[in-house]
Parts: structure tokens; sequence; C-alpha cells
């Protein structure tokens, strides 16, 4: 079953691969850029590598900002109004080699009012088109978690915020009975320009982390209140939670 998308960040890294592989499926691909000549720019050269044209399009989106957040739904309620996927994948990484201690307050900020209140935006601006299409809102996000090998303060925090939301937001769905779920997937380590192409025996490329998420995004199965990792295991999920 083919899907009208909604990529947030696919200009680049794994949006951008996300973005191809879908695309090369024969879903109609929406590429969300900040600025409008990257996302135009990224529609021809997705054509220019064997792209049909007629599957792409772009919108100016800028998750930070409420009014380009707003204009763009806009926009899509009225040239795509059968959007049924919407994937958050934009985001930064922040300073990964910081200690939670030298993190300060506004290094905090800054990963949060993309990671999570960027998403967040996204959500709320989109959720009333994807419910009229019974659709699904899949974040890209991480564990969370912080390990000794793997530290780094505000990104984590700000993806810990992130599947947090994403949790109470598919308890209120099963609550109201909205035709729409949310879960979030973790594609691991992939190497990408966000980690400074960071190379190690438990890194992706970027085509096999991609390919991950595309198998979950089209696997047409049931994930509302699911964090999953990169082979489709359920890592958390709000009915584990309720036992």
């Amino acid at each position: 079953m083919t899907q009208t998308v909604l990529i947030s960040g696919a200009n680049r890294g794994i949006g951008l691969e996300v973005a191809t592989q879908l695309a090369q499926q024969g879903n109609q691909v929406i590429i969300g850029a900040r600025q409008q000549a990257a996302g135009e720019k990224t529609v021809a050269d997705l054509v220019a590598s064997g792209i049909d044209g007629s599957q792409l399009d772009s919108v100016q989106l800028d998750v930070t900002d409420d009014a380009s957040v707003t204009v763009a739904a806009a926009e899509i309620r009225q040239s795509h109004p059968d959007l049924d996927l919407l994937v958050n994948n934009a985001g930064i990484a922040g300073d990964m080699t910081k200690p939670a201690l030298a993190t300060t307050a506004a290094d905090y900020a800054a990963t949060l009012e993309v990671n999570f209140y960027g998403s967040l935006r996204m959500i709320q601006a989109f959720m009333p088109i994807l419910e009229t299409n019974n659709g699904q809102i899949a974040n890209i996000t991480g564990l969370g978690t912080p390990s000794v090998f793997y530290n780094p303060a505000a990104y984590s925090v700000s993806k810990a915020t992130l599947n947090a939301l994403i949790q109470s937001l598919a308890v209120d769905i099963v609550k109201t009975k909205r035709p729409v779920s949310i879960y979030g997937i973790f594609p691991g380590g992939v190497s990408t320009d966000i980690n400074n192409h960071m190379e190690g025996p438990f890194m992706k490329t970027l085509a096999e982390g991609s390919k991950a998420i595309v198998d979950i995004l089209t696997d047409e199965q049931p994930h509302n209140g699911e964090i999953l990792g990169s082979d489709g295991q359920v890592l958390s999920s709000i009915e584990r939670q309720q036992r």
C-alpha cells in the first residue's frame, strides 16, 4: 500500500535517504526543509536520480517556527489532503562531548527546541489532516538512556522527553479513540553529519539505518505507543507500562 508522506529535515542525512527509499517504493513524498530553495533542489536531485517527479513535492518547514509549521500545514491540506504519514525527522545533536554538568541550560534548551518542541508543533499542526486519513506519526528518536559508553547529555535528555511525549499522546489516542497512531523509531547509531560521520562496529551506514526505518514505516503493523529498535523490536510500549 502506497502512502503520502511528509518528512521534516528531508534535504539531507537520514531524512533524505528515507525520502529516497520511500519514493523508490512508489510512495508520494513531500520534502520538508528549512529553506524552500533547499527543498526544491532536493526534489530536482531526486528526479535527476530517476525518481518520477509526480511522486515528489517540497514545502518550506522550520520546526522551530510556529508560523512556518502553521503555513506548511495549510499548504499541505490543500495540495495533499490524503497525507497519511508524518515522519518527524528534523533534529540536532548539540555538543555530544560535553559532560552533563558542563552542559548549560541554553545547551539543553537548544536541543529541546528542535527535538522536542519541534516535534510537538508538527504533531499538533498535522493531527487534523492525519486523523482524516487514519494516519500515523513516526518520530525518529533515541533511547534517551545514558550509558558509560554513550552519554551525549543534551541530546539524550531531548530524546527521553520526546519519548515521554510520544507515549503520553498514544495513551490519549487510545482513550479518545482517535483514528491515528504515534510511535518512535530508534535506528541505532547511523553515520551522518550530525555525528561527524562516526564509524565503529555498532554504527550503520546511512542506507542501512534508513532502510531499518523504512521497513517499520511500511510494515502495516499497529505501533501506537511503541518505541521500536532498528530491527523492529519493541523497546518500550504503553501496554507494557500499564500492566
